[in-house]
């Protein structure tokens, strides 16, 4: 016969309080290959702990430990895991069947851990419920099957993976007598096939079906019932290839079936990614939506305007209105454009408000006298009509273009091109309708407006000016492409100043707003705010994240028993690593996906209460679940390796 376990001087010795017991004290032992042992003592007399090291479940405090010729004692947590995997097959007091899988999906367990393909797991995990008769019930829970059948479905699992050696651990003592009966005669029948059983008891009457006895009593065996073995030690024969190597796949099917076994959890669980997701995309959405809005604002002025006020903004030290002084010209329009080489266009303009009234209808609206150039600079087609003319401008003629707004309240649906408005009590003529410009960043509406020449605004509406000078509201100028803003700004306000004969150290009696650096402002404050908006919902993404770490810590506790039955078939700490980061990240994942879905819904939502366009990107949706992802991984590792760091013992004990 050939040595399968060999034991020599084995103590294993526990901490307890400031106490050391020893549960084992020097013990030695040797089964052969194909014997039936019942391992017999009270309790507390060290036959469980013997087990437990025998199984590769625990480790001796010394002594050495050889099974197969292996020496076990010193081997790492993952070597004894594939140990237990190769060689042996355990049969539990309690069963510790995984309770939501089937009784297939029990049996086919440790084949999960070696690699076996799914096919080739379900068929063996088949043949062996057949072999110990159950084969009409492969698709049962746990709890749709007797405590015997349960049984039966731990011995088919301990078979499955073609074990040399079976540890039966008080096999029968959840048991009736005559199902007892009937799992002790199928251990028997498994060891006249040739299997090594070895087998834990405190009763005397399962301890007959063994062929050998040994007796323990304070950590020593008393009693031996077999005569010691001496031959050589030999590896015996074993399936070439086998290992414990588990496959993506089936990490994959593992994790997300313990998810769908507590589905309801599960799902509140990823709320908090779902609620962060969602937050994130609209609030970076909204955030776009509003930067280009502003750009949209801001570029309906114009590109490269800057806008030049009378009125400083200080005189004699003192804050000043825009009004301060009134003295801007168009000869100074003409100056600016003809002497500051980076300046294209300098249009000048002056506004008010008045009624105008065509037919039956009337409308209160701004009117605007300035040149062709000021459309020009503020890039503002023409929808129908015509433009000034040269001679119009030159000669106060009684004619203007008016806004989108205008022409709808004045003349509805009706073409208001040589239409007579009357403003004030000047009539003038439709030549032109302005293209839509819609709202500028300050919510006014920029069609609502009637542009006359601004010879025709002086001469006509303003009485003139008092001694031929031709004041105006303001220059607006447009900076040639490619040219610099604020060196343009700089050469218009020395020019300025020469032409005010303002001195070297007073104060500006005009101002200068570059409305660049004003879209730039706003620009900045919405990106700003998006961030903002950002970094409140990615707080929502971490405490989502948070929540995953405390539910993932609540599953490490509440399967710690399943994750010692795992290890002991054959699972190493990596695979039980990978399984739980598998659920961590499906969990964030999961969330995320619906996360997007919530996100795009709301922000369309918001883009039709807000009345804009909002837009979000591939981007904003990749980094939303890319960061979801991160926190699954983050938060969940973990929980991932306090279970992986579990010793398979203590978690099996666990109630």
């Amino acid at each position: 016969m050939t040595t399968l376990l060999q034991a020599r001087g084995l103590v294993k010795t526990y901490a307890m309080g400031g106490d050391a017991v020893q549960a084992l004290r020097g013990v030695s032992l040797d089964i052969a290959e194909g014997e039936f042992v019942a391992i017999m003592g009270s309790s507390g007399s060290g036959k469980s702990t013997l087990m437990n090291i025998l199984g590769c479940l625990d480790t001796p405090s010394s002594g050495s430990y050889q099974l197969a010729g292996e020496a076990v004692q010193s081997m790492g947590a993952d070597a004894l895991a594939a140990i237990r995997n190769r060689y042996i097959g355990f049969v539990f007091q309690q069963f510790n069947l995984l309770p939501r899988a089937s009784a297939l999906d029990n049996v086919a367990l440790p084949l999960v851990y070696a690699g076996v393909p799914a096919a080739q797991r379900r068929a063996r995990a088949a043949e062996a419920l057949q072999r110990v008769g159950l084969g009409e019930r492969m698709q049962h829970t746990p709890a749709e099957l007797s405590g015997g059948q349960q049984q039966r479905v731990a011995i088919a699992r301990a078979l499955v993976n073609q074990p040399q050696l079976i540890l039966a651990d008080e096999p029968t003592g959840a048991l009736d007598s005559q199902t007892s009966t009937e799992v002790m005669q199928l251990l028997a029948d498994l060891n006249t096939q040739g299997i090594t059983v070895l087998l834990v008891t405190h009763e005397a009457d399962v301890a007959a079906w063994a062929r050998r006895k040994i007796v323990f009593k304070d950590g020593q065996i008393v009693q031996d019932s077999g005569a010691a073995l001496t031959p050589a030690l030999s590896r015996g024969e074993r399936e070439e290839g086998k290992g414990t190597r588990m496959n993506g796949l089936a990490a994959l099917r593992s994790a997300w079936g313990a998810l769908a076994s507590n589905a309801l959890r599960s799902a509140l669980t990823m709320l908090g990614i779902v609620i962060g997701v969602a937050a994130v995309i609209t609030m970076v959405a909204v955030g776009r939506g509003a930067t280009d809005r502003v750009q949209a604002q801001m570029q309906g002025l114009g590109s490269n305007i800057m806008l030049v006020l009378p009125g400083g903004a200080t005189a004699a030290g003192v804050r000043q209105g825009a009004q301060t002084r009134s003295r801007l010209t168009e000869e100074d329009a003409t100056a600016i454009q003809l002497e500051v080489p980076e300046v294209q266009i300098a249009a000048p303009s002056s506004r008010t408000t008045a009624q105008v009234v065509a037919n039956n209808a009337n409308w209160s609206t701004t009117l605007f006298g300035t040149t062709n150039d000021y459309l020009e600079a503020r890039e503002w087609p023409l929808a129908s009509g015509r433009l000034f003319e040269d001679a119009e401008v030159q000669g106060s003629a009684k004619v203007a273009l008016i806004g989108q707004t205008v022409a709808q309240e004045l003349f509805g649906d009706a073409d208001p091109i040589d239409q007579i408005v009357r403003v004030r009590t000047v009539p003038v003529k439709v030549i032109g309708v302005l293209g839509r410009k819609g709202q500028n960043a300050q919510g006014q509406d920029q069609d609502d407006i009637l542009v006359l020449p601004i010879s025709t605004y002086r001469n006509r509406l303003q009485g003139g000016s008092p001694g031929n000078v031709k004041r105006v509201w303001a220059i607006n100028v447009k900076v040639r492409e490619g040219q610099s803003m604020p060196l343009a700004e700089e050469h218009i306000r020395e020019l300025l100043r020469q032409r005010f004969k303002v001195e070297a150290s007073a104060d500006d009696t005009f101002t200068i707003r570059n409305l660049s650096e004003i879209l730039e402002a706003q620009e900045q404050s919405s990106r700003t705010m998006t961030l903002l908006l950002a970094a409140v919902a990615g707080i929502s993404l971490l405490i989502g994240g948070i929540g995953i770490m405390n539910i993932m810590l609540v599953s490490v506790t509440e399967r710690t028993r399943e994750i010692g039955l795992r290890m002991a078939v054959g699972a190493r700490g990596r695979d039980v690593l990978g399984q739980f980061l598998i659920e961590a990240v499906t969990l964030s994942l999961l969330g995320g996906a619906v996360g997007v879905l919530l996100g795009a819904l709301a922000t369309w939502a918001v883009g039709q209460w807000a009345g804009w366009q909002v837009s979000m990107t591939a981007l904003s949706v990749l980094l939303a679940v890319g960061f979801s992802a991160a926190v699954g991984v983050f938060f969940g590792f973990y929980p991932a390796r306090r279970a992986s760091k579990l010793q398979p013992i203590q978690a099996l004990r666990t109630a």
